[in-house]
């Protein structure tokens, strides 16, 4: 068997398997000087941007400890109690779903609780297509009929204007 050239202890002194020297120290000298000159620079500007705006905010006078008068912000104000308003505003909606009044006075329209509304519905049943309607006469929807104005024993509809 022959020797093969680079392996074993024969051929180790040609060929070297790992590096002859180290790196150089200089070149990492200068790149560790930049990073710190570079993180240095970057204090001092960001110091100096802070001390810029701070010297720019307007405070205002300081607030006197005798008075207690509190000054509302400019409208749109935010919601204080957020679920007291939230629940009052479903109880408002709630009483003109259950309760009968008008929508326009003028053209006669009224609004009826919404389970009189259903019950109406179904005494009367949906509108159905019949067979003589079909061709263009179908796809033109006819108007809604409003439906009479009922009331039960006792109740009058009442003026919402057009809460709706």
């Amino acid at each position: 068997m022959e020797a093969n050239p680079g392996h074993g202890a024969a051929g180790h002194e040609g060929l070297h398997a790992h590096e002859t020297s180290d790196a150089p120290v200089h070149s990492a000298m200068i790149l560790g000087g930049a990073f710190v000159i570079l993180l240095v620079f970057g204090l001092v500007v960001g110091f100096l941007t802070f001390r810029f705006f701070s010297s720019q905010e307007a405070l205002g006078p300081p607030a006197s400890p005798l008075t207690n008068a509190r000054r509302l912000p400019p409208e749109p104000r935010l919601q204080v109690n957020g679920y007291q308003d939230l629940v009052k505003y479903e109880n408002q909606q709630q009483a003109i779903l259950k309760s009968y009044g008008w929508v326009d006075r003028g053209a006669g329209v009224v609004h009826i609780p919404i389970d009189q509304a259903m019950d109406d519905l179904l005494k009367k049943g949906l509108p159905v297509r019949t067979e003589a309607s079909s061709g263009a006469q179908a796809s033109k929807p006819k108007p809604p009929v409003p439906l009479p104005a009922t009331k039960t024993p006792g109740s009058q509809p009442t003026d919402q204007g057009s809460a709706n």
